[in-house]
Formats: C-alpha cells, sequence, structure tokens
C-alpha cells in the first residue's frame, strides 16, 4: 500500500508537468503578435519589399498580377480596409489562424477600424500572412480585391 501512493504521486506529477509544458507551448505556439507587428510596420511605411517577406507566395503572386491596373491602391493603404492613411496600426493575436489589427489617429482617434490578418504555416516552417479580411463586409478581402484588379475591374 505504502508503493501505490508514491506510484500515484508521481503518475500525477509526470501528467501535470505534461499539462503544463503543453499548455505553455500552445501559449507561444500561437503568439503572432510580432508578425502583425511587423506588417504593421511595413504596411503604415508603404514597403512593399518588405512585406514579401511575411506574405505566402500565392498572395505576393497576385500582388503581381494585379500591379498593373492603375486603380489598385498605393502600397501604404492596399492591405487597408478603407484609403484614409492612418498612423496607427496595432496588431494582437486573436488565435492560431487570426491577427488582429486595429487602424486609427492617436488615441484611437476616428477614422478607425479594425482588420483581421489570416496567417498560415508554410512547409519550410514559418508562418506568413495569406490574406487580409477588410472591416467592410464578410466578402471583402485583399485577395479578392485583388483578383478584381487583376481581371482589370
Amino acid at each position: 500500500m505504502s508503493i501505490r501512493h508514491p506510484l500515484i504521486a508521481a503518475a500525477v506529477l509526470a501528467v501535470s508537468i505534461a499539462t503544463s509544458a503543453a499548455s505553455a507551448g500552445s501559449k507561444s505556439r500561437y503568439d503572432w503578435d510580432a508578425l502583425g507587428a511587423e506588417f504593421c510596420a511595413r504596411s503604415l511605411a508603404g514597403d512593399l519589399d518588405g512585406l514579401r517577406d511575411i506574405l505566402t507566395p500565392s498572395l505576393v503572386e497576385k500582388i503581381r498580377a494585379a500591379s498593373g491596373n492603375p486603380r489598385m491602391p498605393a502600397p501604404n493603404v492596399l492591405f487597408q480596409s478603407y484609403l484614409n492613411p492612418v498612423p496607427v496600426c496595432e496588431a494582437r493575436t486573436r488565435n492560431a489562424a487570426i491577427v488582429q489589427i486595429t487602424r486609427s489617429m492617436p488615441g484611437g482617434k476616428a477614422p478607425a477600424w479594425t482588420e483581421y490578418l489570416e496567417v498560415v504555416p508554410l512547409a519550410d516552417g514559418t508562418t506568413r500572412i495569406d490574406n487580409v479580411l477588410f472591416a467592410t463586409r464578410r466578402s471583402d478581402t485583399l485577395r479578392t480585391r485583388l483578383d478584381a484588379w487583376a481581371a482589370g475591374r
């Protein structure tokens, strides 16, 4: 009987350690705040070349295909819901696949809105931005806009 209790205690301790490690791993595993912050800095600066490093290859290709259309906005507002340049861009991880982007004037003043970055893992082990879900309506995304511009609309 005295042996059972130490074994049970050891088993409980092992499960507790494994659960803590898994919990800690999942917290940091889905922390895309740095990716979102880099997106904010580069999009505010209109640094399309720098953004290519954090976008999926298929999204970069869609941007290239649409780039011949004069209606395509300038890089500093291309990734925004609206064409109003705003100086504040803040990023916060929402879950494993979404980073919330809040854009505004200083102090959160209008115009202000929220967009969402879809992030995906790539085969090389990196995580990149694959789309922007705009604040206007569900069907309004960066990919749908790029498709329209590539088609000449």
